[in-house]
Formats: structure tokens, C-alpha cells, sequence
């Protein structure tokens, strides 16, 4: 009776969590979107970490996200393979298109002191509709993946599959890093953190590939 009574509180305190991480990476989204038609304080210093609050908000309901995306990758239902194709459209959204020029060009003129070619400052309209787009869409199907969880991910579609992070550490750990790489690019005027930016995205880019290439055998029979 205790036991039930403990895991259904654990039940539930991880479906709150879960709830503030999708509360989190949506105001983050919101608060992005708002930043651009307010016009930002002269100080820099100021500056920069209101550009950095919605940044920090999404940071805090991006693991959520990225459990989700990892959860689809082990079912063989071709419509989770879809709803996980349309997440992978987001990604390339917000950090391709939009955070990870920003990031980028950030790099180079605080760490090389220069530009990168054909890229002027600040970020066009329509990378911005763009980005933002990609972070609604990931947190819509986050949603859409959390709740065919509760109702169909329970059937045992793969036998002895899991989505545990150790089964392919190269290449969760180089996603995160270059997850976290793109988003510590973004912190103007503290060349420290950009730095710190610029060596998480060339280990990501180091770790990722060569996890795809060696960890990708390592399959359970029978998932395509």
C-alpha cells in the first residue's frame, strides 16, 4: 500500500516537472519573441542578460525536449518516426537558421575579431519567424509525444529498448555540447563564456559524428 502510494507521487512529481519544463520552454519562446519589438537598455551589461533570460528559459525545458526526441528514436511506429522527423525540422530551425549564425558570427568577432563573410548585424525577420517557429513546434511535439506515451509508447513495440543516455554517450553528450556551445556563443561582451561556447561546439562536432558512425550497430534487433 506505501509502495503504490510512493510511486504514484512519483508519478506525479514527474508529470509536474515535465509540465514546468514545457512552461519554461514556451516562456522562453514568448519572451524571445517580445525582446525583439521592446527596445534594449543602453548598458551592456544590462543588455546582455535580458537577451540571455529567455535563453536561460529554454535552457531550463530543453532536456525535456531532448528526452522526448530520444524517446521517439527507440519506437519502429513510423508515426513516431514522423512526429520525430518534424522535431528534427525545429532543431534546424532555431539553432541552424537563426542561434547558431548568431552564435557563430559572436565567435568570430569576439574571439578572432572578425565577422564572418556576407553576414551584417543583427538577425533578419525572417530568421527570427523562423527560430521561432522551430521552438514552438519542438515544444508542441514534445507535448504530442508526451501524451502518446501515457497512451500507446507503454506497449512493449521494441522489446528491451530504453532510452537511457549511456547507451550511445558520444552521441548524446556531443549533442548537448553542441547544443550548449551555439546557446554560450550567444553571450555578448563576456569573451570567457563565448570561448567556453566555442570549445563545447567543436567537441560537439568532434563527438556527434563519430557517435552516429560507431554507435549507431548497437541497435536491439529489430528496430529499424
Amino acid at each position: 500500500m506505501v509502495y503504490r502510494i510512493r510511486k504514484g507521487e512519483t508519478s506525479i512529481m514527474t508529470r509536474l516537472v515535465s509540465v514546468l519544463a514545457v512552461l519554461s520552454w514556451f516562456a522562453g519562446g514568448f519572451l524571445l519573441s517580445f525582446i525583439e519589438i521592446i527596445k534594449l537598455p543602453t548598458d551592456p551589461a544590462y543588455s546582455t542578460l535580458l537577451q540571455l533570460l529567455p535563453l536561460l528559459l529554454l535552457v531550463g525545458g530543453i532536456w525535456f525536449v531532448i528526452f522526448q526526441y530520444q524517446r521517439l528514436g527507440t519506437q519502429s511506429n513510423p508515426s513516431f518516426g514522423r512526429l520525430r522527423k518534424t522535431m528534427s525540422f525545429g532543431w534546424i530551425a532555431v539553432f541552424g537558421v537563426n542561434a547558431g549564425v548568431a552564435s557563430l558570427n559572436n565567435m568570430s568577432t569576439e574571439i578572432f575579431h572578425s565577422q564572418l563573410p556576407y553576414y551584417f548585424q543583427g538577425i533578419s525577420l525572417s530568421q527570427k519567424i523562423i527560430a521561432l517557429a522551430g521552438i514552438f513546434v519542438l515544444g508542441i511535439s514534445s507535448i504530442i509525444a508526451m501524451r502518446r506515451d501515457t497512451e500507446t509508447l507503454k506497449a512493449p513495440v521494441v522489446e528491451n529498448v530504453t532510452s537511457d543516455f549511456w547507451e550511445k554517450p558520444l552521441t548524446n553528450i556531443g549533442f548537448i555540447a553542441l547544443l550548449l556551445g551555439v546557446v554560450l556563443g550567444l553571450a555578448q561582451y563576456w569573451s570567457m563564456v563565448v570561448f567556453a561556447g566555442f570549445i563545447l561546439l567543436l567537441a560537439g562536432v568532434m563527438l556527434y559524428p563519430v557517435g552516429r558512425l560507431t554507435e549507431k550497430n548497437i541497435a536491439i534487433p529489430g528496430d529499424d
